[in-house]
């Protein structure tokens, strides 16, 4: 396939095609630096792919660079997201003014003529330059090779990471300025931390909502809905990179996801950590269902946590033991006393209520509950991001940023569930 054959319909072969550093945000046009690395870690749909496509072909018309990388997660990826895909370097506005101009002269003198062949996963520019693409599964056949400009997209989602970049560091060698450009949604990789630290890095970070205006709004909608504040959206969202910690309670790959029908339930109940104040800067109430199957496993079944004033919550748990059909809410009141008692009981003078106070710290109760996770006695019905976030933030040192009131809802939920073959290493107060 070369570029004749791409399909430009006429009303943009009448229109004028802009040049990129016309239509482009300012972070998404080449640093002015004496950098190596220029690493974007940004959102989903932030225009990380086109700020790449459009980037290797400026420098690429510029006659500087003639021996290029363009790497993906597989050669496959490489072909039909970074070339043909809709933001790839087929789609960039030099291809396009190419492309209107073929039967014509070219003005601009700076636009060098280009073919793709496809079969060979080859770009040829009329200057001799090319572009190889290469898949990163296949890390290996990179050696051998030596450029002078590397184009990955995508690192984060690469099989290996740290072998690819190693062969990518070893064969970048041509010319008086090599260069590197890696586009990614980050991921809590070593060696992408690596190379933020880099003092050879120029980083570049966004997040999705900087391009929103050529996004879907229902998309927007539903990702804000869906993730603000968790730690997914700050990652694929806002392309923070967050590393995982060390020393945490919980493992993230200890957490599983299994569902359950309701009637395979022997027992439901409601673990409640309730906050002691309402206002802007109130920690949340951590309100946690869950349930133990007949075949004695405990699952996770809902996270209606938030921030609430007590009447708001008290409400929230009741409609929760009646719609689950639960059999004891367990609320812990070391700070709120009776008052948590009055408020559920306000609201129905027959909810089976239990209270509890914590006897041992966060870390203490925490601890076996965890060892449930990992034997796998406990799963998660769907994915429960903002409590799953708090259950891997949660280190034995005991430092966190803000009080994991989810976690604690859960551990009182899972320990009443406990409770009825294990005695609660807690005091009672009583129904």
């Amino acid at each position: 396939m070369n570029l004749n054959k791409i399909n430009i319909n006429e009303q943009n072969n009448n229109q004028v095609i802009p040049n990129w550093h016309d239509i482009a945000r300012p972070e998404q046009r080449i640093p002015n630096t004496d950098k190596w690395l220029w690493l974007i870690l940004a959102g989903r749909g932030f225009g990380k792919t086109r700020t790449g496509a459009e980037s290797v072909m400026e420098l690429v018309n510029s006659g500087k660079y003639k021996s290029i990388a363009i790497v993906g997660k597989s050669v496959v990826e490489a072909r039909d997201v970074m070339v043909e895909g809709l933001s790839g370097l087929l789609s960039t506005t030099i291809a396009q003014k190419m492309y209107k101009n073929q039967e014509e002269q070219i003005e601009d003198s700076n636009i060098l003529k280009f073919k793709f062949y496809r079969s060979r996963n080859l770009i040829v520019w009329e200057n001799g330059a090319k572009a190889y693409l290469i898949g990163a599964d296949h890390y290996e056949k990179i050696r051998g090779y030596q450029f002078d400009l590397v184009w990955m997209d995508e690192f984060a989602k690469y099989n290996h990471p740290k072998e690819t970049w190693h062969q990518i560091l070893f064969s970048l060698r041509l010319g008086d300025d090599p260069k590197c450009i890696v586009t990614t949604t980050p991921k809590p990789l070593k060696t992408l931390k690596k190379m933020v630290d880099s003092e050879g890095t120029y980083l570049t970070q966004g997040s999705t909502f900087q391009n929103e205006e050529n996004l879907s709004k229902r998309f927007l909608k539903t990702v804000k809905e869906t993730y603000a504040n968790t730690w997914l959206g700050k990652q694929e969202l806002e392309g923070q990179l967050i590393m995982v910690k060390e020393n945490t309670v919980w493992k993230k790959s200890d957490i599983q996801h299994n569902d359950i029908d309701r009637e395979a339930l022997e027992r439901v109940v409601i673990g409640v950590d309730p906050a002691v104040s309402s206002n802007d800067n109130s920690d949340e109430t951590g309100i946690i269902v869950a349930g133990v199957g007949y075949d004695e496993k405990i699952y996770v079944l809902d996270d209606l946590s938030g921030k609430y004033s007590a009447p708001e919550w008290a409400k929230i748990v009741c409609r929760a033991c009646h719609d689950y059909s639960a059999s004891c809410i367990v609320a812990e009141t070391n700070n709120g006393g009776d008052l948590v008692s009055e408020m559920i009981k306000t609201i129905n003078p027959y909810a089976p209520f239990r209270q509890v106070r914590a006897i041992k710290g966060k870390i203490a109760r925490a601890e076996p509950i965890s060892l449930l996770y990992s034997n796998r006695r406990v799963f998660h019905t769907k994915e429960f991001l903002a409590l799953e976030e708090q259950m891997c933030d949660l280190t034995y040192d005991g430092k966190i940023e803000k009080s994991p009131d989810r976690v604690d809802a859960l551990v009182w939920a899972i320990l009443e569930l406990k409770n009825k073959k294990e005695p609660l290493n807690i005091s009672i107060v009583g129904f």
